[in-house]
């Protein structure tokens, strides 16, 4: 791999990074409990609501704001790139936000599959089957999101962007 080709895709890792870290405190767990059926996974405190209760859409819109005022200024974005990224990430919550209370229900279900006195493995085989379709939704939404975001910012201001989230 060449060194523009290196640094291209460590860019695009740094922006993938930030999102997806955006997007895991959005969700409350994100795609990653999502994957592992709504709840099987780790517990993630979240911001909004309490810890198994419904997200406040107003503040999950309020954070999303607040990060976006964090990279802008990480990267010396215009404010009419501050205003497009804010629409972009705003725009994101929204249509996630949906998804927070299937990964509850689907957590709820769970439980209540794993209290019966049989265990229901095609039931839960479907919850997993259900759960990985709402994590492949949930991707493809995060990726077009971080498209977007990519095309509002220069290359330097992603290659910037990288700097701060290189790992």
């Amino acid at each position: 791999m060449s060194d523009s080709n290196s640094g291209s895709s460590r860019r695009r890792f740094g922006l993938a990074a930030l999102f997806a870290a955006v997007l895991v405190g959005l969700v409350g767990g994100g795609i990653a409990t999502s994957a592992v059926g709504g709840g099987f996974g780790p517990r993630f405190a979240h911001w909004g609501g309490h810890r198994h209760g419904p997200i406040d859409p107003t503040r999950a819109q309020q954070h999303a704001e607040h990060v976006v005022g964090h990279l802008a200024w990480a990267i010396d974005a215009t404010p009419d790139q501050r205003q497009k990224l804010t629409t972009i990430a705003t725009a994101l919550v929204k249509d996630l936000m949906p998804a927070h209370e299937k990964m509850r229900a689907a957590r709820g279900r769970a439980v209540q599959l794993l209290r019966a006195p049989q265990t229901d493995r095609a039931a839960l085989e479907a919850l997993r089957a259900e759960q990985m379709a709402l994590a492949d939704d949930l991707s493809k939404r995060v990726a077009q999101g971080l498209a977007d975001a990519a095309d509002v910012l220069t290359p330097q201001q992603r290659a910037k962007l990288a700097q701060h989230w290189t790992f």
